[in-house]
């Protein structure tokens, strides 16, 4: 016999008017007229009005649009498209798909290839043989379990001269080779000066992740505000947005209301109301966007005018100050960008996270801020003595910069600078 019981619960309730709200301030231009064009579909009482070309002179005459890249198809589903047209058994195929679904985001594998065949009863052969067939496919390197096996990859189908020696090198004398012991590598294979300097060139040639090499689509973004300098050369905000005017059929809405059917009344009442949530989400949308922007440009206005270093902003800070909640400043920021002095910028890209400063850790500094400070330092540095994490970490200290080593680390990783040892190993090749 079934067991009957009670159970007591909270759950959030949302109302209809909230649901609207939350998913017109996620949606985009374009999506927004769609689902607008939607709703018109939906309500015979509603209808649409698209807007006019504006005159010439206004602020939104012209949109300057950028060409900004996103990426089209991720790694993986490129991959998947590649393994698809090859003629293969079913068991290669799943192996091969295991594969690719387990490489990280920089295109290595580095799985267990047994344990990982075992729950589809998968042989390590067959698994290996998956292995193979990933590491074949685009881009080179793709795959690979090493940095060296990526570059043994990349090299065996380098299209262009490879030179003599260097698959040798990398499988038998690699750790001499990360190394630098350029003398030893020489004597024991045979090099003359100029034939390891060619392979070290060529080696140069080569991605140091597979993933990097993947073809990126080019989308073009529209902005969806614009900042300028009004006529009182005040910071102001305005709309790129070209959204369709949505309006109420009062005219239908009176001729049915006369009819006095019941179930008409109720219908049309019902329709009403509808586009009375509909003008009020999208009221409240823009309302949340203008709070947001508003914000950003008074926390950040040196940048804007001067190009200043950032401030450090969080999303909770625009929340706390303004009292928008804080998933409404995230819906807000969003897959949102603003169009200034001819430049596109995401929203995000004006936040930032404060490090302690001053002379007493009493005030903050941005990351961006950071970046900026440690790229000076690096570029005036002594070439041949580079300055270590730690270093850069005590001279942004005498700055009264407070940040840990690992963060130190964490920001040049970002900025795309290697590590002291090889920019040290750089500046001896560039000598000899």
């Amino acid at each position: 016999m079934a067991k009957i019981a009670l159970k007591l619960e909270q759950r959030t309730k949302i109302s209809q008017i909230q649901q609207l709200t939350i998913k017109l301030l996620t949606l985009q231009s374009q999506n927004l007229t769609d689902f607008l064009n939607e709703q018109v579909a939906e309500n015979p009482l509603l209808d649409i009005r698209y807007p006019d070309v504006r005159p010439a002179g206004s602020r939104a005459a012209e949109k300057p649009i950028d060409n900004l890249k996103s990426r089209g198809d991720s790694l993986e589903t490129g991959l998947l498209k590649q393994l698809r047209v090859q003629p293969l058994p079913k068991k290669i195929l799943l192996a091969a798909g295991l594969v690719i679904r387990s490489l990280d985001e920089k295109g290595f594998f580095s799985g267990n290839l047994d344990r990982l065949g075992q729950d589809y009863a998968l042989s390590l052969a067959e698994m290996e043989e998956g292995l193979s067939v990933v590491q074949r496919m685009d881009p080179p390197g793709i795959g690979a379990r090493s940095l060296c096996e990526c570059l043994l990859l990349q090299t065996h189908r380098s299209k262009g001269h490879v030179p003599p020696q260097t698959e040798e090198l990398l499988r038998e004398h690699y750790q001499d080779f990360l190394q630098g012991h350029w003398q030893k590598l020489e004597k024991e294979m045979g090099l003359t000066p100029s034939g390891l300097q060619a392979i070290r060139a060529f080696l140069k040639t080569l991605s140091l992740q597979p993933a990097g090499q993947a073809s990126e689509e080019t989308e073009f973004v529209r902005p969806d505000i614009e900042v300028y300098e009004d006529e009182k050369g005040k910071l102001a905000v305005c709309s790129l947005e070209e959204l369709p005017q949505v309006f109420f059929r009062d005219d239908l809405y009176q001729e049915y209301a006369a009819q006095g059917d019941k179930k008409t009344q109720t219908y049309i009442h019902k329709a009403r109301r509808k586009y009375l949530d509909l003008q009020t989400a999208l009221a409240y949308r823009w309302q949340s966007i203008l709070t947001v922007m508003d914000y950003i440009l008074s926390r950040q206005e040196g940048w804007f005018r001067q190009q200043t270093p950032l401030q450090s902003l969080l999303q909770k800070d625009i929340a706390a100050d303004t009292g928008l909640s804080t998933a409404t400043v995230s819906r807000v920021c969003r897959s949102r960008y603003l169009l200034f002095k001819g430049q596109i910028y995401a929203v995000k890209y004006f936040f930032s996270r404060g490090y302690d400063c001053g002379p007493a850790g009493d005030g903050s500094v941005s990351a961006k801020a950071v970046q900026e400070k440690m790229t000076a330092l690096i570029a005036a540095e002594d070439k041949a003595h580079p300055y270590s994490d730690q270093e850069l970490t005590d001279r942004l200290a005498a700055e009264h910069i407070y940040i840990a080593r690992r963060t130190v680390a964490k920001f040049r990783r970002q900025l795309g600078i290697p590590k002291s040892c090889i920019r040290r190993q750089l500046k001896n090749s560039l000598i000899r």
